[in-house]
């Protein structure tokens, strides 16, 4: 017979393994995840950046065309004298205040750009004074010129500082949205590998974990199918046992009979011869003859019942129904304790197996009542019907204990025959079921036959009372 424990182990380490491996799955799954959102949101300020970037930038751009405009708009002034014209120049005076401070706001992280727009606005508000200056009919002549065509060589000059300040400021923004892009890039590239290869890793741990399952599931195949080969041969071992139980008992019986009980039946007769020899000698001796021949007697009658108790030769011979009925009679007169039969006359024989396992069943259940039931009567009935043969027997005892009936619906029953009952019916395909007061206990054997014939009369209640 094979070792189940022998699987235990390579089966114990592919289920440790196999959930290392779903463990290490899961793990790796939260950690992408984890990466995954940490890298999102980064992604998502480096993304705000880069929109923060090409805001600012507009707003240079805006900012340089509305000096443009406004210098524009001077130029038309001083040929027209239109007074619209002197409105819609303050108009974007004020509106280029508005783009200058929003800047400022706007770069308030990035000192360089800072730096930048503290010195652009003074030259931008001296521009201011001077064009409206201008507009207002003063001299549009600044400190230190002598002529307006200087002046207006100074204003278009500040205007050109002016549109070369804010591209270095507009070249700054391109430089951080360039930047700012390749952080993104840098970042959307990351977490798409990272996700891939987390991905990628993740499927091979879970193939590899099928396949542990796998491997497992085939390991537990084959021991179960270990413990079924183990167990029926642990059946057929116990049937072999029950079978040479059964010769034994027979063999016993037969050298009791044919043996020990010649001897005691030559012992008896030479007792006897004794008892009639003359007087003087039987005088002397007739108390002792007479009590040995007694002996001699009982030694007989018990060595009878000893080789019919054995293998009773009526099973033989007439079949369980008869052998059922001595037994019963026999027991009721040892045991003292009442016994009803309900027996089912055939019209023909059962199996030998079949009537050995029911007797079998019949005399290890009375046995038990007799030693552990205390009971005063017991039922037994035997029902033939078209397919089985069924074996009841009910006592009023008090019962088997709760931790006995517990270890025998686990596979146990120790103590008590009932394994060796079970096994018996078991290896004919049969089944016992045993129910445990109070009050008594019900002793249930079914085995399955088509002997059983529909000719057979019904049970008669035959009362054997005790002696």
């Amino acid at each position: 017979m094979s070792n189940p424990d022998a699987l235990l182990v390579p089966a114990f380490r592919l289920s440790i393994m196999r959930w290392g491996s779903l463990i290490l799955t899961f793990f790796l799954l939260g950690v992408t995840g984890v990466i995954g959102y940490v890298t999102v949101q980064r992604v998502q300020a480096s993304r705000e950046l880069v929109l923060h970037s090409y805001q600012v930038r507009g707003l240079l751009k805006d900012l340089r065309a509305d000096i443009g405009e406004s210098h524009a708009n001077f130029d038309l002034y001083q040929l027209s004298r239109n007074p619209d014209e002197a409105a819609q120049l303050e108009m974007q005076a004020q509106e280029q205040l508005r783009v200058l401070d929003k800047l400022t706001e706007q770069t308030r992280d990035n000192s360089t750009q800072q730096e930048r727009l503290s010195a652009f606005r003074p030259i931008l508000q001296q521009d201011f004074t001077q064009l409206r200056a201008c507009v207002a009919g003063a001299k549009c002549l600044a400190p230190g010129t002598s002529t307006k065509h200087d002046s207006m060589a100074e204003i278009s000059g500040r205007r050109n500082v002016m549109y070369s300040m804010l591209r270095a400021m507009e070249s700054t923004e391109d430089d951080l949205v360039v930047t700012r892009l390749k952080n993104w890039d840098r970042l959307f590239i990351r977490m798409v590998a990272t996700s891939v290869g987390s991905f990628a890793l993740s499927l091979v741990l879970l193939i590899y974990n099928l396949r542990l399952l796998l491997d497992e599931i085939e390991q537990r195949r084959k021991q179960e199918l270990i413990e079924k080969k183990n167990a029926e041969s642990y059946r057929m071992l116990s049937a072999r046992i029950l079978e040479l139980q059964d010769m034994e008992r027979r063999k016993i019986a037969r050298e009791l009979h044919d043996s020990v009980g010649q001897y005691l039946a030559a012992l008896k007769i030479n007792i006897g011869r004794l008892q009639h020899r003359d007087a003087g000698i039987t005088t002397l001796l007739q108390p002792r003859v007479s009590e040995s021949l007694d002996l001699a007697d009982r030694a007989i009658q018990e060595i009878r019942t000893i080789s019919h108790l054995l293998h009773p030769p009526l099973l033989d011979e007439l079949g369980f129904h008869s052998a059922a009925n001595w037994y019963a009679e026999g027991f009721a007169q040892r045991s003292g304790i009442k016994v009803e039969l309900k027996l089912t006359d055939v019209v023909r024989r059962l199996p030998k197996e079949i009537e050995l396992a029911l007797f079998r069943v019949l005399q290890e259940s009375l046995t038990n009542v007799h030693r552990h039931a205390k009971a005063t009567r017991v039922e037994i009935e035997v029902l033939c019907t078209d397919d089985e043969v069924i074996l009841k027997l009910h006592d009023d005892g008090k019962g088997i204990p709760r931790r006995i009936m517990d270890g025998f619906r686990a596979g146990e029953a120790g103590g008590i025959g009932l394994a060796g009952m079970r096994e018996r019916l078991a290896e004919l395909g049969g089944t016992l079921k045993v129910e445990s007061g109070p009050p008594g206990t019900c002793i249930t054997a079914t085995l399955p036959t088509r002997e059983c014939d529909p000719k057979d009369p019904p049970a008669e209640k035959v009362t054997v009372e005790p002696a």
